[in-house]
Parts: structure tokens; sequence; C-alpha cells
């Protein structure tokens, strides 16, 4: 899903294509400066509050639970279920506490994800005066109320908790399937020999793919990669969301990365590209003028509305129809239809960025369109595996 101010997301890299003045990012502009200063007074004053007086404990616990947005968790619950059931249509027993283990790592790396978010968008969410509801991260931070360190502090403790979290996964993991035995008395010596052993027991593919969701989670929006503000940022949340958590979901319940998993993940990273162009619509004119690079930065609110209706076109009319998919899976895919179309005409009003209650009811819908998607791409798996479920439940 921002007191240790170790580096300012106004210091990162970031580029501008041709024809693009190309801004320094040493020093912020005294304009930028005071605009932002004159944002968080406004914000301050709207609220009511005093940012110099401490807020009520539970005021703080409110808005620091608010400002890691877990009302998008849902997401990173329904695609793990997706590596699950591949898992279980390979032929693999599904492993309940392997499944809670990895949601937990998933939801703390989910999470830590938003937290450092805000932390690194400081800038271009202060600048953002069109943000809807869904978009233009938790602005929390805006009013001053919860300070900006807060929010990488609170990133920095979730990500040791996640650790923790796959750490237990993949013990687990090697004390099931390596023949790793636990020490029946504890000593340094029994502590490295049980280590020695689980690191030969690993599921080293497994753990690659979750070390670099931790790389892209924190290189998303701090530098000096930044790669939300060098319009890398819809591809990186679409790899994150819609390719390794489905990918880690399967590989710890022992299935298999083959040919026929990605091939079923494409048309939902490519759905999750779009829904990511689109939410990054209303903000275009803050990241713009915070020297954040998107691909709506790139090409225009026009343009990514006509790119968006591009997709969507070769993907119900070409790509599907083409994907070696099961019958149950393509039709999965096909049953939010109706729920697009309606969708994709609200998309094509023209200026609905500019429209209020478009600018928050649009990035809803498209967020909404996606968790429908993959909730009934997980209905579909469950109807291919429906041999295997009973054969669960009858055990």
């Amino acid at each position: 899903a921002s007191a240790l101010n170790i580096s300012s997301p106004s210091a990162s890299c970031s580029f501008r294509p041709a024809g693009m003045e190309l801004r320094s990012r040493k020093k912020a502009p005294k304009s930028t400066t005071a605009s932002l200063n004159d944002t968080k007074a406004a914000l301050s004053s709207q609220d009511g509050h005093n940012p110099t007086q401490p807020l009520p404990l539970l005021s703080q616990l409110g808005l620091l639970i608010k400002l890691g947005r877990p009302k998008f968790l849902f997401y990173s619950l329904a695609c793990h279920l997706v590596g699950v059931f591949v898992a279980q249509a390979q032929g693999q027993p599904i492993d309940w506490v392997n499944v809670i283990l990895l949601q937990l790592t998933i939801w703390l790396t989910h999470l830590m994800t938003h937290y450092v978010n805000d932390y690194g968008d400081y800038e271009a969410d202060m600048l953002n005066e069109n943000a809807g509801s869904w978009t233009g991260g938790s602005k929390v931070l805006r009013t001053g109320q919860i300070q900006r360190g807060t929010a990488l502090l609170m990133g920095l403790c979730l990500m040791l908790l996640a650790i923790v979290a796959g750490a237990s996964c993949v013990i687990r993991f090697a004390i099931l399937h390596a023949d790793v035995t636990l020490p029946s008395v504890w000593t340094v010596d029994s502590l490295f020999i049980f280590l020695l052993a689980v690191l030969q027991g690993v599921p080293w593919t497994f753990v690659l793919f979750g070390l670099s969701t931790f790389f892209v989670a924190w290189a998303y929006s701090l530098p000096p990669l930044r790669l939300s503000a060098n319009a890398l940022g819809e591809i990186c949340v679409s790899y994150v969301l819609t390719f390794t958590t489905p990918v880690v979901g399967c590989l710890l319940q022992q299935g298999q990365l083959d040919f026929d998993f990605i091939i079923l993940l494409v048309p939902l990273f490519l759905m999750n590209l779009n829904r990511m162009i689109i939410m990054n619509i209303p903000d275009r004119e803050g990241d713009d003028r915070a020297d954040k690079v998107t691909s709506v930065v790139l090409i225009g609110e026009v343009k990514a509305v006509q790119l968006n209706n591009l997709i969507y076109l070769w993907i119900y009319c070409l790509l599907l129809p083409q994907l070696p998919l099961s019958t149950a899976v393509r039709l999965a895919y096909y049953v939010p239809l109706p729920m697009r179309f309606w969708q994709s005409l609200r998309i094509n009003v023209p200026d609905w960025w500019h429209n209020r209650s478009l600018t928050d009811s649009i990035p809803f819908v498209e967020s909404l369109y996606i968790l429908v998607s993959v909730c009934c791409l997980n209905m579909g798996l469950v109807l291919q595996n429906q041999q295997a479920v009973q054969d669960w439940l009858t055990h």
C-alpha cells in the first residue's frame, strides 16, 4: 500500500520524455516549497486541528491505520488464493497452515508498501488537488497530524515483521518437505546445525520471488530508483500483485511455475496494468508538478483512456479466445465483462477527471472490477478442481 528522514523524494532520479524540460532534483523550487506549506496549512485549518497540539491516542491510532490503506488488502488475498488453487490443480493438497502464514507475510508486505509509498510520494500528494477517495495516497500526511517520518518508521517495522513471518514459512516448509527436525535441546551448536539444514531445504525459487517483492516495494517509492516516479509504477504494482503474489502462493504449496500457470496470469496482469493507468489519471497534474513521471504524465489523460480501450479490446476479443485456458477459467475471465463494458462507457466520458463524483467513483469501480475478476478466476479454478475439492472434503 512518511522522525527518520533518511532521504527526500525530491532528491530522487526521474526523467522526462523528449521535448519536456528536465529539472534539477537537488533542491525543491521555492514556489513548490511554498505551495506545499500553504497546502498543509489549509488542510490543517479545514480539519480544525492545530498540528502543534498532540492528538488523543485513539485518534493517532486511527490515523496510523488509515495511513496504511487497509481497504486494498483484499486484492492481495484474492491473488494469493489464485496460486493456491493452481497448485491444487497441479495435484498438490492445500496446506491451510501455510496459506495462513504466507497470507500474514503478504499482508505485512502490502501494508509496508503503503506506508513507504506515502512517505516517498509526500511531495506529489501534497501538490495533488484533484485526488479522489481511491487515489492520491492516504492523505493523512497532508494535514501534518502525523509526521512524515512516522510512515517510513512504520514501513521499516512492518518489513521486519514480514521477514519474520516469511522465515516461518520457509522453516515450516523445510521441516515438512526436507526432513529437517527441531533440536531436542537448543544450544548454539544445535541452532547452527538446524539453520544449516533449513538452508539446504529452502525452496529457493519461493525465496527469490519473495525477495524481489521486497526490493520492488522499496524501490517503487524511494531513491535512488523510485520506480513509481520513472514511468515504471504501473508495471511494478502489476508484477507484485498479479504475478509474484500468486506465484509464491503456488510455490509454497509445492506447485510448479510452468508455462500454463504463466499464461493464466497474463490477462490478469494486463487488467491490473490498465487499472493503475486509470488510477493515475486524476493524479496527473499533481504528479507532473512534483516531477513524478507516470504513464499518464507521459501521454496525457485522453491518450491514457484510449490506451485503456485498446488493451481491453485486445484482451477480450483476441487474447482470451486464443490462450490455451480451460473452459472454466476462460469463462471466469468473461463473467465480469458486463461490468467492464459499463465502466468503459464511464471512462470515455470527456474530462471525467475534472468531475468530482467521477474522480471518486471511476477509480473505485476500476479497483472493484479487478477484485471481482480475481474472485471469478478463483471460482473458475475451484470448479476446475471440483473433483479434488470433493476428495479433500471427504477426507
